[in-house]
């Protein structure tokens, strides 16, 4: 006599045709599928196969397969770590027996949560902060690369195999093709197939590196890779943040800043308006966090306090307001000029801000209110551009004079590092040694903010005056321009034109994981996946 059980999970197999019916990999004879784990073969039970326990089993073999979906889209939207909850909602309408209950998706993102944690203490105290140097395998979200790497940057061009040429018959959606990958099955029904390697692949490889533990499918590949290549070193690496959905300022943006979080991934994104507004976003989710008025006229600066609690922003009305929009949401006046805030900076408890009246004020910031003075008159001069030091003990003013140095207490001038070209704007690197200068005559300059103060570098290519400029890891420097250009120079010297916006750019700066992030006048904002940099994890600094 034939068990009810087992007649049961015979005839699953036999209605998927010799393939699990939980994630449809081909069953290899087992009493379990080898990677999901669903039983084959059910215990025995005497009897027959009554409708009881048919209904049973397939209730049971429907929250299998509600799991597994479950488990797949929440790891294609980025969990744990780094999810996007609207990808995560548009995900879970593939899943098999609809979208889940709250509960559900909650249990699940805590047990992920439990795995990553527990993986991550067998592995984090192995992980380097740059990959070692040699031949490199990396396999992401958008397929497999191949490039040689020394102290961390890549030493030629990658070469690189798109999922869809891994994986023929992938879906066309972004989403589907993710979901499908970290071994979601959804309405398909045929057999899972097996990722292709390239018949290309280096004859030596000394680093097989993945950012997708997990996912079932480069899971499977990396298996075959390790087999390939026995001497290479395995590494897991945190995954890479999701590319954005389209962010849009409606009025379009007159000022942009971003910044990292400096204890956690995220990354916001704050962006001033015609109308006065000022609104932030958390930079990988389409909804802004907070949106308020803040100006009588346009926003003309900004910028984001170190907890990223709060946006410090000066307008055409002269004022400069600090908005704490994920405290109290209270905003105050800290000081005013005479005509438009042309920069400002915050650093510490201090805000520094440069008007049209060719002031720099030093605003204090306590729990009494704030305490603001004007530090320095600097001249009409060099009232465009402001930079200052992580200290707060060097400012840095300019305009069409040049660029000249300040004391950020006294409010003496201390020297000068230019008097030969018309300075537009100015960006310091995460070190405070070297000053961008970005000129009127289309060039950007590099001085040393040293003894000797020279000139190190200059990048050209660009047709107008450079209006923005920003030192991203490793030196790596963007310039735009107000045609809409954003170029780049890279670590050893070269300089390239990575893109363009159809306006000004208003706002250029990298994100902490080395992207490249541009807002225009249009109010569009645009990012551009950096090659050259080779990070195991996410640089905290801040841009």
């Amino acid at each position: 006599m034939v068990t009810g059980e087992k007649a049961a999970a015979r005839h699953a197999a036999e209605e998927s045709e010799s393939c699990c019916p939980v994630c449809l990999t081909t069953a290899e004879g087992g009493p379990e599928c080898a990677n999901c784990r669903w039983t084959l073969e059910g215990p025995a039970v005497l009897g027959p196969l009554t409708p009881e326990i048919r209904h049973a089993f397939d209730d049971r073999l429907a929250g299998a397969r509600r799991r597994l979906d479950l488990t797949a889209a929440a790891r294609a939207a980025g969990y744990p770590g780094r999810g996007e909850p609207e990808r995560l909602t548009r995900l879970e309408a593939l899943l098999r027996g609809g979208p889940p209950r709250s509960t559900e998706r909650d249990q699940m993102l805590a047990e992920l949560a439990e795995l990553a944690e527990a993986a991550d203490e067998l592995t984090v105290t192995d992980l380097p902060e740059l990959l070692p140097d040699g031949v490199v395998i990396e396999i992401g979200p958008r397929g497999l690369r191949a490039v040689a790497v020394r102290d961390g940057a890549e030493q030629a061009e990658a070469t690189e195999w798109p999922w869809a040429e891994l994986l023929p018959g992938l879906p066309d959606s972004a989403d589907e093709t993710l979901f499908c990958l970290a071994g979601g099955v959804g309405d398909r029904t045929t057999r899972a197939s097996e990722a292709r390697e390239p018949a290309t692949l280096p004859a030596t490889v000394d680093v097989l590196a993945s950012r997708l533990r997990g996912w079932t499918v480069p899971e499977r590949l990396l298996a075959r890779l390790i087999r390939r290549f026995p001497q290479a070193r395995t590494l897991y690496l945190p995954p890479e943040r999701p590319e954005p959905g389209p962010l849009r300022h409606a009025g379009g943006f007159t000022a942009a800043v971003c910044r990292g979080a400096p204890d956690s991934d995220d990354v916001l994104l704050v962006g001033g308006g015609q109308d006065g507004s000022v609104t932030v976003w958390k930079l990988w989710q389409c909804s802004p966090l907070a949106s308020r008025k803040l100006h009588d006229r346009r926003v003309t600066c900004a910028d984001l306090t170190e907890d990223g609690l709060s946006v410090v922003s000066g307008g055409q009305d002269g004022a400069v307001r600090l908005w704490s929009f994920a405290a109290s949401g209270r905003a105050r006046v800290l000081a005013w000029h005479d005509g438009w805030v042309n920069a400002l900076r915050r650093r510490g408890g201090v805000v520094f801000s440069l008007g049209d009246d060719a002031c720099v004020q030093r605003t204090v910031l306590g729990a009494a209110g704030a305490v603001g003075a004007v530090l320095a008159r600097v001249g009409w001069a060099s009232a465009t551009a402001l930079e200052v030091t992580g200290d707060g003990r060097v400012v840095i003013v300019a305009g069409a004079d040049g660029a000249s140095l300040w004391d950020g207490r006294s409010g003496a001038r201390t020297g000068r590092l230019t008097a030969a070209h018309e300075v537009a704007c100015l960006a310091l690197d995460r070190t405070d040694r070297l000053v961008a200068l970005g000129c009127a005559d289309g060039v950007a300059r590099i001085c040393t903010l040293g003894a000797a103060r020279t000139a190190e570098a200059e990048m050209d290519g660009h047709t107008g005056p450079v209006r923005q400029v920003a030192f991203g890891p490793g030196g790596v420097l963007a310039t735009a321009d107000d045609t809409g250009t954003v170029r780049v120079r890279e670590r050893d010297g070269t300089a390239r034109t990575v893109g363009t916006h159809p306006d000004r750019v208003r706002g250029l700066a990298f994100t902490p994981d080395g992207r490249l992030l541009s807002a225009g006048a249009d109010g569009l904002v645009r990012t551009w996946p950096l090659a050259g940099t080779h990070r195991t994890d996410s640089d905290k600094g801040v841009p």
